[in-house]
């Protein structure tokens, strides 16, 4: 239950509780005093102390200390009671809580519809630049930070992104992240420490999860692999190979840039296939899925093999988890993982 939400819910259920005591209080007591009484009239002169209408006694006080003192306690119990309660609605209306709620309510729907989806931890730096490329290639992903001004930022940049805010390595805010269904994570916080414990911790929840990391520190790089993540990535090393490819082949990487940093509906992106056991293009040649889905590749790997086939044969024929490579548009891209995945 929502932090926010108990400290609405927990002073109502303590009031609800308390005036069903003090019914079966005042109806003890007022039988003990030799009274003749209801519980139904016990309710009613809770009901008319809490609201302070006051009728009329309907249990006879005078001459009774007991009952005149529990009458006594139970008014300013109330009081407080009702007070507490009332001040905690308005600060959640007033401070913006109610509407925060009814945005987490509505976040963790989206959550759990997500299938297959990944996982960005660390919306700073090299995690933004992550979200936007999943953003305009449409695949589904979720952003951790428990910076809230970092995914202000990010919200602003991309209005409909579904960020939660908590701690990354934190196995509960993994698990609302939806980690179980989730199909990779990418561990982009700033140090190799927090990073390597968010691949145990990832990795303990979700055994088939994929995992990209960053690290900064070669030393580190074995204990990444032993802790389980599938991908590595140095911001050291990519900086320093993109530094010589500017001086070394400028074109290309003016071409690369142009595609990968196109805002357009239709922006082209390298894209990769791995053709399912169950696909029924098994036995099928390149050609036929070219004319299906207007996609061609440039490359395939035929499962076993560590080598790529370069401009492939139009009439090679897919096998289950060959790999292909396409250069392709977002939309044809879903295009063909729907054709190929039947």
């Amino acid at each position: 239950m929502n932090k926010e939400f108990k400290k609405i819910i927990w002073p109502i259920a303590f009031i609800a509780l308390l005036v069903i005591l003090s019914s079966f209080l005042l109806y003890g007591l007022a039988r003990m005093e030799g009274q003749e009484i209801t519980l139904l009239k016990s309710l009613y002169m809770v009901a008319i102390t809490i609201s302070t209408i006051g009728y009329e006694d309907m249990i006879g006080t005078q001459g009774s200390r007991l009952l005149t003192v529990v009458n006594i306690a139970l008014i300013f119990i109330y009081m407080i009671g009702v007070a507490y309660a009332v001040s905690n609605f308005t600060a959640f209306l007033i401070e913006g809580r109610l509407n925060k709620f009814f945005q987490l309510r509505k976040l963790h729907k989206r959550i759990k519809r997500m299938d297959k989806h990944y996982i960005i931890c660390g919306a700073k730096d090299i995690g933004v630049y992550v979200a936007r490329e999943l953003k305009e290639t449409k695949r589904p992903f979720v952003v951790i930070d428990e910076n809230p001004h970092v995914l202000d930022a990010i919200r602003k940049e991309i209005p409909d992104v579904v960020a939660v805010e908590g701690d990354p390595t934190d196995d509960n805010v993994l698990l609302e992240a939806g980690i179980k269904k989730a199909q990779a994570l990418i561990a982009a916080l700033e140090s190799d420490k927090e990073n390597l414990y968010l691949v145990v911790a990832a990795k303990d929840l979700n055994n088939g999860i994929k995992i990209a990391s960053r690290f900064n520190n070669p030393a580190t790089r074995h204990k990444f692999v032993n802790a389980g993540a599938s991908y590595l990535v140095s911001p050291n090393m990519i900086g320093g190979m993109r530094i010589a490819s500017e001086l070394v082949r400028p074109a290309t990487v003016s071409f690369l840039d142009t595609m990968l940093r196109s805002k357009k509906h239709d922006a082209m992106r390298v894209e990769e296939f791995q053709v399912p056991k169950n696909s029924g293009f098994i036995g099928r040649t390149l050609l036929d899925v070219h004319q299906e889905t207007g996609v061609l590749a440039i490359s395939a790997k035929c499962p076993g093999s560590e080598d790529y086939d370069y401009n492939p044969d139009p009439l090679m024929k897919l096998a289950a988890d060959m790999v292909l490579i396409f250069i392709t548009t977002p939309d044809k891209r879903i295009l063909l993982e729907e054709k190929l995945s039947r």
